[in-house]
């Protein structure tokens, strides 16, 4: 039995090819929303689609006698990788973390910065700012820029975007994006900055930087948190191997 926290394509990719080598191994995948559970229904045996936290995650595995934990969250979800990396130890269980490759543009008109708040005190200087950094910093860039502020969400995160921004200050799309489109974007909302998070390849990191360069637009990059993982996988086929000798064992 493998626990998978996913809530990531990253994850999903992961939960398929190990069900295609392995067929009679069972998957429990966890996600933090609904819509990252729907990743899973292709090779999950059992989802659970809640944030947990650490006595909770304790609980799933040893109630499902878990024998290795697959760590292939979000770059930034920093906590839930603490837990898993303390549960695991505690447990003595093995922890294997997948983290996309790190993907850095150096160019003179990127600023890269090690938080939020960081960004948000250089974006003041700018007059429009398009946020692609997602929902869950969204009040406090609009708390500090206000209505300068456009943001691309999910098209599930609507209602939520509508607590802090008006209609339309809201782009509502699905997916990753091409550097043609971002940058279409960019320059029909008259923006002069975009905020986003070094997110990786599967992210669409790339296309927005090289989108809003081109469209003349500054970017506010957020570096992805250091954790020192115990064992970690930048190839998913790395991470099947291994995974696979440690069935074996």
């Amino acid at each position: 039995m493998i626990l998978l926290m996913g809530g990531t394509k990253d994850s999903k990719i992961i939960g398929e090819k190990l069900k295609e080598k392995f067929k009679n191994l069972d998957i429990i995948y966890t996600s933090t929303t609904n819509y990252g559970a729907k990743l899973s229904k292709n090779f999950a045996d059992k989802i659970i689609s809640k944030p947990l936290d650490r006595n909770e995650l304790e609980e799933v595995i040893l109630k499902n006698n878990i024998k290795i934990l697959i760590d292939a969250t979000h770059p930034f979800a920093i906590n839930a990788s603490k837990n898993a990396i303390e549960v695991c130890k505690k447990l003595n269980i093995e922890y294997v973390r997948y983290e996309r490759k790190e993907e850095k543009i150096i160019n003179d008109n990127i600023i890269y910065v090690d938080s939020f708040d960081k960004a948000f005190y250089i974006a003041k200087n700018y007059k429009r700012i398009f946020f692609m950094a997602g929902i869950k910093n969204l009040k406090k860039a609009v708390d500090i820029l206000g209505d300068k502020v456009v943001v691309r969400v999910l098209p599930i995160s609507v209602n939520e975007a509508l607590k802090y921004l008006p209609q339309e200050n809201i782009v509502a799309m699905y997916g990753t994006f091409s550097k043609e489109l971002n940058r279409a974007l960019i320059k029909d909302y008259n923006c002069d900055v975009i905020i986003t998070k070094e997110s990786g390849d599967t992210g669409g990191f790339k296309e927005k930087v090289l989108g809003a360069l081109e469209a003349g637009a500054k970017v506010i990059v957020v570096e992805r948190p250091k954790l020192n993982y115990p064992i970690v996988f930048n190839d998913i086929e790395e991470l099947i191997k291994y995974v696979g000798r440690k069935l074996c064992q």
